[in-house]
This record gives C-alpha cells, structure tokens and sequence, in this order.
C-alpha cells in the first residue's frame, strides 16, 4: 500500500503505511499523535487518516491500550492526581472517554490489595504536595477534588 507516498530525488520518503509500521515498532502510538507525525512528514490527512484505521482494524494501533500503558507509567513512578493525570494524557489529544476509562482500569490494577495502585499515588501525592497538615475534612475534600476515589480515601483514614 503506498498512499502519498512522494519521491524527492535526494531523499525519498518512505510509503506511509512502512513509516507509520516504524514509528509503532519504535513506540507504542495513539491515533491522534501518529495522524500528526505523519502529517508533519508530509503525507496528506486523507492518507493518514486511511493508515491510522487499517492499523487500527488490524489492533496494531490501540488508543486504550497506549492510554493504559501510559497511564500506569505515570501512577507507578509519578506523585500526580487522577485529575492531573487525566488532563494529561488527554491534553496530547487522547479521547476523555477513552481516557477516563483506561485510567479507572489503571487504578484498579492490584498487587495483593485492592486499589493498591491509587493508593500508594494517593500517598506520593500527598508528600508531594504538603498536604499532611490539612484537617482530616479539608484534605479528603481537596483529594476527592483531584479525583481520588472514596474507598481509597477510606483506607488511608483507617490507617
């Protein structure tokens, strides 16, 4: 398949659907951020936009899977909220449905206990934040604001 693909005698660019194969052997893509490097390497938004839906087809190219690796990434080594992260992955152009969901299924990823994930971030974004000096209302108040969830905001006042 080589859709837009134009030759510069110099340098040649590459079929598009070869380009698009590199840059997801390199790193998992997202629709939105390959439709732009394509673009940005020339070919037209119609071919792009034909490559990005036949790698999607064939699930090569997965927004909630990039979403989830994304996100978990960021919950295991990062101090940010669920707000913040959230507002984030879909800043880069992500879909806030798809978004949403991948970072619930992030959050509810467990070791031996459940929510273990979004409660150590609970904890990192705490320490992150100054927030230890908060009452007890004022800081569950501000931690639902970022998006923590109630149960999780339960065991971290059971402990």
């Amino acid at each position: 398949m080589k859709l837009g693909g134009r030759s510069d005698s110099k340098h040649p660019k590459p079929d598009i659907l070869q380009y698009a194969l590199h840059l997801i052997s390199r790193a998992e893509q997202f629709s939105a951020g390959l439709l732009l490097k394509l673009q940005k390497k020339g070919y037209s938004r119609a071919d792009a936009e034909a490559v990005i839906g036949e790698l999607s087809v064939t699930g090569m190219l997965d927004d909630a899977r990039y979403a989830r690796l994304w996100l978990g990434l960021r919950i295991k080594h990062r101090s940010a909220s669920p707000r913040e992260l959230l507002s984030a992955i879909c800043g880069k152009g992500l879909k806030r449905d798809i978004a949403s969901a991948a970072l619930k299924e992030a959050l509810d990823e467990c070791g031996d206990t459940a929510g273990s994930h979004e409660l150590a971030l609970l904890r990192r974004f705490i320490a992150k934040n100054g927030l230890g000096e908060l009452t007890a209302a004022n800081l569950r108040k501000r931690l639902r604001f970022e998006g923590f969830s109630p149960e999780v905001l339960d065991c971290l006042a059971d402990e």
